[in-house]
């Protein structure tokens, strides 16, 4: 059958179109297939992500509290003879504005000596736990392992379910050998503890459930959730318990099956989409001949698609602009026809800018290059890809990639922040190491001493020897709860909570704690806090660094020296601040060590004048605890003449 020449001119584009038609459709059942499942596979990926998230924060939330325990174990078991009023402050210390915790005890032969808080828990006290079945088999596995074991959940006696954190503790005064002295315990609250760790039974459409009483990992029972989530299929991680472990599993509140539902509508919309396609060749087939003649122009112009589109000649000359978004131009479109490129950027832009237009004229190739301009008064970054058109001419087709900057700045500052964790991960460990066995080791050698030789001894060497440890123990406590505050000010647990402070009367008596240790150096300590200053700020933050400094400058100046406590009004930045001075008379800081002074990274301890031990602690506190106020710390200082460390503290309104 002979086909009318009216007709041909379509016979072509549809024959390709049904063609191409054809093989879309193909392509498109092949993929369907191969995507089947597809869904769920993604889903399964990305749930794991969260699910690993909640695992690693509830864990955190665990451990954190389990180190109470541990430290509480490592104190007793260098003080076997602990009292209850010592427990008490102990504990109090440790589980403070602690909403997790409900209880911390202490079981001397596994009998429940001491509690707190006991209030509400006084039928607790004389409890065996040997007694108990269930607790005896924790007991003993606790001092059979001598790790944590964390028992529960459990319903308490009044009222919630709570986990129990048991910690062998083992008296290691005797030397050459340790003895079970008895278990620590404390009682964590299982809703608070899994609020803190951001877990909710259903989230984002999923469902999350935990098993594993006492650790029994898929041994145990459900205690959280709902169990049929674990019949489900579910995404599981295993939550790492000391001694066992729990299983979190989450799974869609809607089941998987609505994503394999998901590959029947994807089928559909590519089927319409070739449909589409197929109709958009039949066009562009159809209108080929007719734009045959603006192939090269079309091809260099949509080769580098984006907001500004330039032809540039080769010697930098603006000869068309095709802007999608003229607000990305240094100068209006009018404006910069028939300018060149060093009219309107500096001399090294230009140079560089030119430099990539050459290579590229050169070697027909397309080239990248990255600049900035200020835009009404804003530095904007762009990305400029220049590619051929002619022997004499280029397209420079740029697009704004500003905020992919801002995000690689972003990163940057992420790895210094990193850097700077991990500087105050090793700076605790040193303290744990080193400041804190030291002390520690010199009592435990002072005791052996007078357990060994007490009747050997007269009583002036015996009073010495206990001023030895008495000594120690000061620098141990201060040492423990600047530990404490600094570990709870880098987890972000420390909350700073100003209010109204009257300087003078708030402090004074801080300042006056240490005129016996200067009174002992025979230094003279001067308080010359100004009566009537009030400011805003934290009066335990506040007091931390006063002691800090106050006790610094002591440590730091020579008998018959000076150390001065001054404060004053002052303005920064049309603000009002009350700026604090602690001055001395001391051995002074060199420049070199001022420079780090208040470096995470590089700060260390050195001995005072009087061989003083510190732990370099301190002053990262202060520059914490002022900084979370709102205020500055700073110091000068020369060497042999004295230092004065300074720090601000806003005004009240």
């Amino acid at each position: 059958m002979r086909v009318p020449k009216k007709y041909k001119i379509y016979l072509q584009p549809t024959l390709i179109s049904i063609v191409i038609f054809v093989i879309l459709a193909a392509g498109i059942s092949g993929f369907t297939k191969y995507k089947l499942g597809l869904w769920e596979k993604d889903i399964r990926a990305g749930l794991f992500d969260v699910v690993s998230g909640k695992k690693s924060k509830l864990e955190k939330a665990l451990y954190s509290r389990i180190f109470y325990t541990r430290g509480v174990a490592a104190y007793v078991s260098l003080n076997p003879e602990i009292s209850q009023d010592e427990f008490a402050e102990l504990a109090k210390e440790y589980i403070k504005n602690d909403t997790v915790i409900s209880t911390m005890s202490l079981s001397k032969d596994c009998i429940i000596t001491d509690i707190y808080p006991v209030e509400g828990h006084e039928e607790a006290i004389g409890l065996n736990l040997l007694e108990h079945p269930e607790r005896k088999k924790i007991v003993e596995k606790t001092i059979e392992t001598h790790l944590t074991f964390i028992a529960g959940p459990v319903e308490l006696v009044e009222g919630g379910i709570a986990f129990i954190s048991y910690t062998p503790v083992f008296d290691k005064t005797m030397t050459g050998k340790e003895r079970f002295w008895g278990v620590t315990d404390i009682v964590i609250k299982r809703d608070e503890l899994l609020n803190e760790a951001g877990l909710n039974k259903l989230e984002n459409g999923f469902e999350y459930a935990l098993r594993g009483v006492n650790g029994d990992g898929y041994e145990g029972d459900v205690f959280w959730g709902d169990p049929a989530i674990f019949d489900q299929n579910p995404v599981e991680i295993s939550v790492d318990l000391p001694i066992g472990k729990w299983i979190l599993a989450a799974a869609p509140s809607s089941g998987w099956r609505k994503y394999a539902d998901q590959d029947k509508a994807m089928f559909m919309v590519l089927l319409f989409s070739a449909i589409i396609i197929s109709i958009l060749i039949w066009l562009f087939v159809n209108a080929l001949s007719k734009i045959s003649r603006n192939e090269k122009e079309l091809k260099a112009i949509f080769a580098s698609l984006d907001s500004l589109i330039i032809e540039l000649d080769s010697n930098g000359k603006y000869l068309k602009i095709a802007a999608i978004n003229e607000d990305d131009l240094i100068l209006p479109k009018e404006e910069l026809i028939g300018k060149f490129i060093h009219d309107v950027f500096d001399p090294s832009k230009t140079e560089y800018i030119m430099q990539a237009i050459k290579n590229c004229l050169k070697s027909k190739e397309l080239q990248v290059v990255e600049y900035s301009i200020v835009l009404n008064g804003e530095e904007k970054w762009f990305s400029a890809r220049i590619s051929y058109k002619s022997y004499d001419s280029i397209i420079f087709n740029a697009y704004d990639i500003t905020e992919a900057k801002e995000r690689e700045k972003q990163l940057q500052e992420s790895e210094l922040q990193l850097k700077e964790l991990n500087a105050s991960k090793d700076k605790f460990f040193s303290i744990i190491a080193h400041d804190l066995r030291s002390p520690l080791a010199g009592q435990k050698g002072v005791i052996d001493i007078l357990l060994a030789e007490q009747d050997e001894l007269d009583e002036k060497t015996k009073r010495d020897l206990l001023k030895s440890v008495q000594t120690s123990s000061n620098q141990l406590y201060v040492l423990l709860e600047n530990l404490l505050k600094w570990a709870l000010s880098q987890s972000g647990a420390l909350n700073s909570v100003p209010t109204k402070l009257d300087l003078y009367s708030t402090y004074d008596a801080v300042i006056q704690r240490y005129e016996t240790s200067a009174r002992l150096k025979d230094i003279q300590l001067e308080d010359k806090l100004t009566e009537g200053i009030v400011v805003m700020a934290d009066e335990q933050l506040t007091d931390t660094v006063l002691r800090n400094l106050v006790s610094n400058a002591i440590k730091f100046t020579q008998q018959g020296g000076k150390v001065r406590v001054h404060s004053e009004v002052v303005q920064q930045n049309g603000k009002s601040f009350c700026k604090v001075s602690v001055s001395d008379t001391g051995i002074g800081i060199s420049p070199e060590v001022l420079e780090k002074l208040f470096k995470t990274g590089n700060s260390k301890s050195s001995n005072g004048t009087a061989n003083e031990m510190g732990s370099g602690l301190g002053l990262l506190l202060c520059k914490e605890f002022v900084g979370i106020q709102g205020g500055e710390i700073w110091a000068e200082s020369t060497v042999g003449k004295g230092s004065v460390f300074s720090f601000t503290l806003p005004m009240a309104e």
